[in-house]
């Protein structure tokens, strides 16, 4: 299996870097990659004060996936994420929605599928990407936001089995990978998840010419749809989110926009995936119990 190592590492998404691996279509890869702290955390109770946050959330990669050109789409399905066998907090007055009186950086043990929590508690693991994304066209975007290339989504159904569309914007596409975490609830309102190191290997697809024909990211689970979108604001990226999927509707299920609409507010959930970053995020969920959707590529297999 082809390896790209955690060495590999970035803080942009960019279309000028040379490429630290070359796969084909079709071909299994895996990310070794750091936690988002760049492991400056290693005891609990590390000084926050002490932290270069200039390394915060980096990203391994890039991978150039032959044959993927502008305009195409790509079906990124996550096998496997192997986890380190402990995760690192962070939480600061300022940082995320909650006061605290001073800085406080944690370490907790993973073990036996739980994270061993204070007083006893103890959180089932959840393993999943916070970040993942394409170069874009020109310039450079920062691993903290997220956007239409995908970047710092931190969306928790990004998990084992999920399948994520994403755009190709620049010969090869660039992907890379990073910011994973153990566990994390919607919001992730304190800035940080169980923040940890790991493995992720992802099965690659490109479909050819096909980015228009999905709102990007689009998120697919064993249960459910997922139309994505950020913005400084939540009442934007809200409104985003519900529409794109109002659009999947119209285009790939055969309703009509008032159709789509009242559906949607019957079966839907609109949901906030982030607060915590530049750009917040919202993301719409469609239960496949209530409806499954033909897309056109899956009725050519």
């Amino acid at each position: 299996m082809l390896t790209v190592g955690k060495e590999n590492k970035q803080f942009f998404f960019r279309p000028d870097v040379l490429p630290a691996a070359f796969a084909a279509p079709e071909e299994t890869v895996r990310f070794c990659c750091t936690d988002c702290y760049d492991e400056q955390i290693t005891a609990d109770g590390d000084d926050f004060q002490k932290l270069d946050m200039e390394r915060d959330n980096p990203i391994t990669g890039p991978l150039f996936i032959e044959g993927a050109v502008p305009g195409d789409l790509l079906r990124i399905r996550i096998q496997d994420i192997r986890l380190d066998a402990c995760g690192s907090m962070c939480v600061s007055n300022g940082n995320g929605v909650y006061p605290v009186q001073r800085a406080h950086c944690r370490r907790f043990a993973i073990k036996e599928d739980c994270i061993y929590f204070d007083r006893g508690l103890r959180i089932p693991v959840r393993p999943m990407i916070g970040i993942i994304g394409c170069a874009p066209e020109r310039g450079k975007r920062s691993t903290l936001s997220p956007g239409d290339h995908g970047g710092n989504m931190d969306i928790r159904e990004l998990g084992i089995g999920s399948v994520l569309y994403l755009p190709v914007f620049t010969p090869g596409a660039l992907l890379s990978v990073g910011d994973l975490h153990a566990v994390q609830g919607d919001g992730e309102t304190a800035v940080c998840a169980l923040e940890t190191g790991g493995e992720v290997e992802l099965s690659i697809s490109v479909l050819s010419k096909a980015a228009h024909l999905l709102p990007t990211p689009f998120l697919e689970t064993e249960r459910a749809y997922y139309t994505v979108a950020a913005d400084p604001s939540l009442d934007v990226c809200s409104e985003e989110a519900a529409r794109r999927m109002q659009r999947v509707l119209m285009e790939h299920a055969g309703f009509t926009d008032a159709q789509a609409a009242m559906f949607l507010s019957l079966a839907g959930n609109l949901r906030i995936s982030q607060v915590v970053n530049p750009q917040k995020g919202c993301i719409m969920e469609l239960p496949k119990q209530h409806l499954r959707l033909s897309l056109p590529w899956e009725t050519k297999e």
